[in-house]
């Protein structure tokens, strides 16, 4: 996976990841059809979830090779089961505008391999598009 080479910025006392967050963060504070703008809101796409132990088999415990007993396995505290952490997605910008219509916004300099995957699981979680835009030098911004 390639490094995204972005540097952070600041514009209004609130922090952006990258040159090209902060501009069309700019630009949404502009615009006279928004009514507001929520910073980074966080959407769960897979909630934690649990499987089997495979050291135990789910069952808890594990035989000790030097004693032959059953001492509780050390990998999941003995319940057997493993946690999976959720997976969670953190857009640039929900904006919401005065005719009460909201877009979850995405600013893209670059998009890495694992962002259509992203997208295509927030839209198919969530029920709504999420709105990517790309800077372009020549054309401006550019609604992908």
């Amino acid at each position: 996976m390639a490094k995204i080479k972005s540097k952070k910025t600041s514009y209004y006392g609130n922090d952006f990841d990258s040159k090209a967050e902060g501009e069309f963060y700019l630009l949404l504070r502009s615009d006279k059809n928004v009514k507001a703008i929520e910073l980074q809101p966080q959407y769960t796409l897979l909630s934690a979830f649990s499987v089997p132990c495979y050291r135990c088999e789910g069952n808890g415990r594990v035989e000790n090779k030097k004693t032959l007993r059953l001492n509780k396995c050390t990998l999941c505290s003995g319940t057997g089961k493993r946690m999976r952490q959720p997976w969670k997605y953190t857009a640039d910008f929900k904006v919401t505008y005065k005719d009460g219509k909201e877009e979850v916004i995405d600013v893209k300099g670059y998009a890495n391999e694992r962002f259509p995957l992203v997208k295509k699981m927030f839209e198919s979680v969530m029920g709504r598009e999420l709105v990517v835009w790309q800077k372009n030098n020549k054309k401006g911004w550019v609604r992908k």
